[in-house]
């Protein structure tokens, strides 16, 4: 039996708590958040007890791991403490907004041993693994990628999410996705420049997110890629495109179909919808069951590498130059 608790009872907490009640051999014991009330809430949806900080829970016994699902900023402190207690870590993404702390979350969780995810629920997408089966042994030359929400425009999301101090802004709150599908699929970001700008509601001051976001960069196979990120499009869209000599595929997450074609072969392939974000909890507890971090897409060291991407593009958007990723 894997006993499980959760760090933040908000729109994720609550789903990853949902989906790792619903598998054999996994409890969620124990849940926390700010808002008492939203913690007391979900524990009574899955029959956990609510208790009032990260303290508490890593205290509770037993307890094998944890999901952290608070606000960016809060991750670093959480993470660590549950490293040091020994338990398994799952954390939502980005795993921190520095990479000083988030190479210490990796060197932490390196020494103790502890199985370690990040939140990068599209690695696995059965249409990112169909992708990666079309384009295997095959090279990529140019990649395309779109971001898009509403959030200028509808306001539905946690205000936090345009707040800077809290989300690390549009690259660490929704670019990330593309980047690091683009990184599994193709190769690693070696440089990056980027423009970006409010356009739509400038004068909300609570908010210091940019709206429109267009970006430039290299990956490590060469192949060069464009991608175009939006908080204020009435239309979600999350894609990216992959291109070669001969051939172009289309990985569309928002509608969830892959389109494209291969010389003179047209590929069109919509798979069975399923829930992306139950299969990746459903990974990190098989892993944490049977010690085997391989079944973690997303571990601590390569997430690291996909906001290392995006903190040089945030430092280009800032110094309007080409930033190398480091």
């Amino acid at each position: 039996m894997i006993n499980l608790g959760i760090i933040g009872c908000g729109q994720m907490g609550r789903k990853h708590a949902l989906n790792c009640s619903k598998i054999e051999g996994v409890q969620v014991r124990v849940v926390t958040d700010k808002d008492a009330e939203r913690a007391g809430m979900l524990a009574r949806e899955v029959g956990a007890v609510a208790l009032a900080g990260f303290e508490e829970i890593l205290q509770f016994k037993p307890l094998d791991a944890v999901i952290i699902a608070t606000p960016p900023d809060e991750h670093a402190v959480s993470a660590l403490a549950a490293i040091k207690a020994g338990k398994a870590v799952f954390v939502e993404k980005p795993i921190t907004l520095d990479l000083p702390s988030a190479h210490q979350l990796c060197q932490s969780a390196a020494v103790a041993g502890v199985i370690n995810a990040v939140g990068f629920h599209l690695r696995y997408a059965p249409l990112t693994d169909k992708a990666m089966s079309l384009i295997a042994g095959r090279k990529v030359n140019e990649l395309r990628s779109v971001t898009t929400t509403g959030y200028y425009l509808k306001f539905d999301m946690p205000a936090w999410f345009l707040q800077r101090r809290h989300s690390g802004g549009p690259f660490l709150e929704q670019t990330l996705h593309m980047f690091d599908v683009a990184r599994y699929l193709v190769g690693d970001v070696t440089h990056i420049f980027a423009r970006g700008d409010r356009l739509v509601k400038p004068e909300l001051k609570e908010f210091d997110s940019e709206d429109s976001i267009v970006i430039a960069y290299r990956l490590s196979n060469g192949a060069l890629g464009v991608h175009l990120d939006s908080c204020a499009t009435s239309v979600f869209n999350w894609e990216i495109e992959l291109f070669g000599e001969d051939w172009r595929l289309l990985v569309d997450y928002a509608r969830n179909t892959i389109s494209g074609y291969f010389g003179e072969e047209q590929v069109a392939w919509i798979p069975t919808s399923v829930d992306i974000h139950a299969i990746e909890t459903r990974a990190f507890c098989e892993a944490v069951k049977s010690g085997n971090q391989q079944l973690v897409r997303s571990s601590f060291e390569d997430a690291t590498k996909t906001i290392a991407a995006m903190l040089a593009g945030d430092e280009s958007m800032k110094r309007a130059c080409q930033v190398e990723v480091r």
